[in-house]
Formats: structure tokens, sequence, C-alpha cells
């Protein structure tokens, strides 16, 4: 069956489109390695061996939803195989922060790690008694204090 292409202009571009696949996959795995070696190096996505590292800092947190107080939940940061720098050990709002050297984990850090959809809401926030504005990268400091209040977004506005 002939489309109107000549045998070699076919082979050409069944040729061209192989080599075209073949870099987009070699620029896929390349890019996943370097993505992967970043993150490794990154302590946000780190893993770490134990409670009991050099940097240790506290931070109280207290959060309501439209209104309602919430719980801030027990091992946030923690699962059976993973122990990450920023977690809770029980439900009181008490963020434990450890590393082996002091970083800036932020605000952010803690909402992603708990899986709490911030793109729902609007958000007051308050560190120590002071209203906040960019409150995702408020860099966690030990002894601060941190009220969130997230109220719904109009429906529609998500």
């Amino acid at each position: 069956m002939s489309w109107g292409v000549d045998s070699n202009k076919r082979k050409t571009l069944i040729r061209s489109m192989i080599a075209l696949a073949v870099v987009a996959i070699t620029a896929g795995i390349i890019t996943n390695i370097i993505t992967q070696q970043a993150r490794a190096q990154d302590p946000i996505y780190q893993c770490i061996a134990s409670d009991n590292l050099p940097y240790q800092a506290y931070v109280s947190v207290s959060v309501t939803v439209n209104g309602q107080v919430t719980e801030v939940p027990a091992s946030i940061g923690i699962s059976d195989n993973c122990l990450r720098p920023i977690h809770t050990h029980d439900n009181t709002g008490l963020l434990h922060i450890v590393y082996d050297r002091p970083h800036d984990f932020k605000i952010g850090h803690f909402l992603w790690y708990w899986g709490f959809n911030i793109q729902e809401y609007d958000a007051t926030v308050y560190v120590n008694g002071v209203k906040q504005d960019a409150y995702l990268g408020i860099v966690l400091r030990d002894g601060m204090t941190v009220m969130m209040d997230f109220r719904s977004k109009p429906s529609g506005i998500i």
C-alpha cells in the first residue's frame, strides 16, 4: 500500500521518528535521575535515622478550619519506614524538628507532610501573635508559636 510517498522517504521518516523517541526517552530518564539525586540531597525529602540528632526545635501549632479548632494529628511525618525531619509525636500541636544541622524548615513543608490541601482555603497566619503574609515560606524556629486559620474559598475559586 502506498500513500504517495516513496519507500526511501517512508524509511527516513520512520528512522527519524524512532530517533526522536529514543532522544525523548533518554531525556526523560536523565531528568528523572537528576531529580532523584537533587531530592536525595534536600532535607525535605530525606528520612532521618532517629530523633536523637544535633539540631532540635519545637514549634507549637494550632489550626482552625472555618472557625472550628482542628486537631493537628499525631504521627505527621512518621510512617513505618520513614521519619521526616518535621514530625509530630502526638496530637498536641507540638512540631518536633530534628536534623543533623540547622536547616530552614518552613510551614509549607509541615503542611505538605501533613497532606493539608491549602488550595481549598484562604489562610490567616500568626507567628508569636503577629500576623504574617507569605506564610508558606515562614521558617520554623525553636519556641515559635504558630496559629493558622483556614477559611474555605468561595465555590469556584479553587
